[in-house]
């Protein structure tokens, strides 16, 4: 598989793609076996996952394919605190939000942040 894009997508977004998926699958089980509550904790969980790599993909590629290595390393790093800032406002919120609900919050933003090494095992090059 190549790294750079699988199926002709990049790779920034067949991640999120993947972590929708497997949000999806979360809240899913979260309904089942905990009910409409559980499900919208999950759904707040996937989120805490996909939004801020939405928002690092487009941060750091809507560089030009022309900006030098000091533009892009720049971006890069502006991208990554504003992914962690983000990250933590929304579990701060998710927390005033589904505090009986946590523990699924959590394992559904865990599941969506595992598919980052899943995706890492499965686009690795020899």
């Amino acid at each position: 598989i190549n790294p750079v894009s699988m199926r002709g997508r990049s790779l920034a977004w067949s991640l999120c793609g993947a972590q929708l998926i497997t949000a999806s699958i979360g809240v899913a089980i979260a309904w089942i076996v905990k009910g409409n509550a559980a499900a919208a904790a999950a759904l707040f969980g996937g989120a805490v996952a996909i939004v801020p790599t939405i928002y690092f993909a487009v941060r750091v590629f809507a560089r030009g394919r022309g900006a030098g290595a000091a533009d892009v390393l720049g971006a890069f790093y502006r991208a990554e605190m504003g992914k962690l800032i983000l990250t933590a406002l929304l579990f701060w919120i998710g927390a005033i939000l589904f505090g009986s609900h946590f523990a699924v919050l959590m394992l559904t933003c865990i599941a969506c942040l595992a598919v980052n090494w899943i995706m890492l095992a499965v686009t690795r090059t020899a």
